[in-house]
């Protein structure tokens, strides 16, 4: 506990000062005192090296339903749901089968839709929030009020308006397993479609909630909308940075309601803000899952499917539909690292080899699941050990890449750490890196460059504790910024880095 403690202190705002180190100098001060620690990726007969990476805001989903009156489910097939977020998650662990670190969360709000949500229900909506903390998953969010099953209800935009202000501050609270809060509301299952009034077809309408959710948004927060069109009435463009999309009917443009497709009007839009806002996705539920006449049960090419969600940038997708026919397909069929090239996808380093250098295949899910937004790698750690001695301060230079399909899409602290024997952290400097900018290799289904992504430096100075002595580590922190001691760190892809508390260890010092 100890350890913890002094390692979240020493990553917040209190932590020991250092200052950047300018990109200019540290080139141009380096001599041959610099040391070099070279890393490698995960490759699949590594220790645990065909498990998931659970890093926040990315990845696969699973998907829960709430009656936020009593946590009961609309819907027959969830009975076995209970109001125990963290049980149900381990059900849908058990009937899903493990790699999802997410969950899309309905909250139906049915009952209230013309009324003040009352406490009780906003207490029920908060114990979802701490049984997902509780199994260190987060939340692609939405609030809705028509099922499908019920009468539609007559709210009002102002309804909408309000329920966002009940919402927002216990949205918050919780923003740390918050991955991010769809527009949701309006429409059968928030979907933006068959509203009593239509509110999602007129812009004043749309303007004015979209508005008043965005405003609502915790910081860092996006938000999401089905369809461009909808997005093209919102007439505050003002708010616009800050709203991505979900498709609710993946099926790579061969059913009827998939729009995100090369030749659709809406197509340059997906392509502008998939780069910078988050995107989620879903494919129909299959014929096994549902008898409705939407359903689809012809497997979506796993390949295929790596492109279209890699050229659009998507950060997140669900693992419950079509889980009766493509998913299985995607767990059985191979993927070659010459079959990923071939389709101009990203190639982590050493994923498709084993630790002897052969060829080593993955399937179409593993790759996937581990793609699916960012994902980091650090390439070499660097440090003059020998100016630390002269100067007190030890200049350290770390090499990251980004093999994902997406770059990160909420800001976080680059931080530079010095821990101890113990592991407790003693100097810590902001390198002033912007993560965002740690971009992924080119769009598949674009023109784009499709070499491999460039490495990006961070830089700082670490200054060294007085009569500091013997083993030290030096550490790479990407922390949640909004909760140091309780949200989630980014962790690296590399089979060479270890993890410790948060911390990211990418090389051994040993001060004389």
């Amino acid at each position: 506990m100890e350890r913890r403690r002094l390692l979240t202190t020493a990553l917040g705002a209190g932590a020991l000062s250092a200052a950047p180190l300018a990109a200019a100098s540290a080139t141009a001060g380096r001599t041959a005192s610099w040391r070099r620690v070279p890393h490698r990726g995960i490759r699949p007969d590594d220790p645990e090296g065909r498990a998931p990476l659970p890093n926040p805001r990315r990845g696969f989903r699973y998907e829960m339903s709430y009656n936020a009156r009593d946590l009961t489910s609309p819907w027959p097939s969830e009975q076995d749901h209970s109001p125990d977020a963290a049980r149900t998650l381990g059900l849908l662990e058990r009937e899903y089968g493990p790699g999802a670190n997410l969950t899309q969360l309905y909250f139906y709000l049915w009952e209230y839709a013309t009324s003040t949500i009352p406490r009780s229900a906003l207490d029920n909506i908060e114990s979802v929030f701490r049984g997902l903390r509780a199994k260190g998953y987060a939340a692609v969010l939405r609030f809705v009020y028509d099922d499908g099953v019920r009468e539609n209800r007559c709210y009002t935009v102002r309804d909408v308006q309000r329920h966002i202000g009940q919402l927002a501050p216990l949205v918050a609270r919780n923003s740390d397993v918050v991955a991010v809060w769809q527009a949701g509301f309006l429409g059968t299952w928030g979907e933006w479609h068959g509203s009593h009034y239509a509110h999602e077809t007129y812009p004043d309408a749309v303007t004015a909630i979209m508005t008043t959710l965005v405003e609502a948004l915790p910081p860092g927060t996006h938000t999401q909308v089905r369809y461009a069109e909808k997005c093209d009435m919102i007439t505050n463009r003002a708010i616009l940075d800050r709203v991505g999309f979900h498709n609710d009917y993946l099926t790579l443009g061969e059913g009827r309601w998939d729009y995100f497709v090369p030749g659709n009007p809406g197509w340059p839009t997906y392509l502008d803000v998939s780069g910078t806002r988050m995107m989620d996705g879903e494919m129909p539920w299959d014929k096994g899952q549902s008898s409705d006449p939407y359903a689809w049960s012809t497997v979506i090419p796993g390949v295929a499917a790596a492109r279209r969600l890699q050229t659009l940038r998507f950060d997140t997708l669900s693992l419950v539909h079509n889980a009766t026919v493509t998913v299985p397909a995607w767990k059985a069929a191979p993927l070659t690292e010459r079959q990923a090239l071939d389709a101009r996808l990203p190639v982590s380093d050493g994923y498709f080899r084993d630790r002897e250098g052969r060829p080593a295949a993955r399937t179409q899910f593993e790759y996937l699941r581990d793609h699916l937004g960012y994902r980091v790698e650090v390439r070499e750690t660097r440090y003059d050990l020998a100016a630390a001695l002269r100067r007190g301060r030890l200049p350290v230079e770390v090499d990251v890449v980004n093999r994902g399909f997406a770059p990160p899409k909420h800001r976080r602290p680059v931080r530079l750490v010095l821990l101890d024997a113990r592991g407790r952290t003693v100097a810590a400097a902001d390198t002033g890196a912007d993560w965002r900018d740690w971009r992924p290799q080119g769009r598949a289904e674009t023109g784009d460059d499709h070499a491999p992504p460039a490495p990006s430096t961070v830089r700082a100075e670490l200054a060294l504790p007085t009569g500091a002595r013997g083993p030290h580590r030096i550490g790479l922190a990407l922390p949640d910024p909004g909760f140091p001691a309780r949200g989630r760190a980014v962790r690296c892809a590399n089979a060479s880095v270890a993890w410790v508390d948060g911390v990211n260890v990418l090389a051994e010092v040993r001060l004389p």
